[in-house]
C-alpha cells in the first residue's frame, strides 16, 4: 500500500514521519529485547547443563567441590569460571532444600540417567 503524501499538509507529513520513526524504534527495541531474552535462556540452559555435568563428575570421582577442582580437574577453564562456579553452588544449595519422598524423581521420571546409575542397578 502506497501513501500519497501530497494529500497531507506539511504538519501532517512531519507528524507521520515522526510516528514512523517512533514505530521503527519500537520494532528495533522489541528485536533487541527478544535477542536478550534468547541469550538469557541459552545461558540459563547452559548453566544447568554445566551444573549437572559437574555434580555428576563430583559424584563419579568422589571429589569435594572447590573452585580449583571445578577449574583444574573438572576442566572449566574460562574467565567466567568463578562466577559460574558460584552459580552452580547456588543451584546445588537450592536443590538441597527441595524435599522429595525417597527416590521419587529418580524412579518416576523418564529421562536419560547418568551411566553410573545403570551400573549400580545391575550390581
Amino acid at each position: 500500500m502506497m501513501i500519497n503524501l501530497s494529500e497531507f499538509t506539511e504538519d501532517e507529513k512531519i507528524r507521520l514521519l515522526k510516528r514512523l520513526d517512533e514505530l521503527k524504534n519500537e520494532i528495533f527495541e522489541r528485536r533487541e529485547l527478544a535477542k536478550k531474552r534468547h541469550f538469557a535462556h541459552l545461558n540459563n540452559v547452559a548453566l544447568l547443563r554445566i551444573a549437572a555435568d559437574y555434580l555428576d563428575w563430583l559424584y563419579v570421582n568422589g571429589r569435594g567441590s572447590t573452585l580449583s577442582t571445578f577449574v583444574d580437574e573438572f576442566g572449566f577453564d574460562s574467565m567466567l569460571a568463578k562466577d559460574v562456579f558460584n552459580q552452580v553452588g547456588k543451584l546445588y544449595s537450592g536443590m538441597n532444600t527441595m524435599v522429595f519422598p525417597s527416590d521419587a524423581l529418580f524412579s518416576d521420571v523418564d529421562y536419560n540417567k547418568p551411566p553410573y546409575v545403570t551400573e549400580a542397578e545391575n550390581d
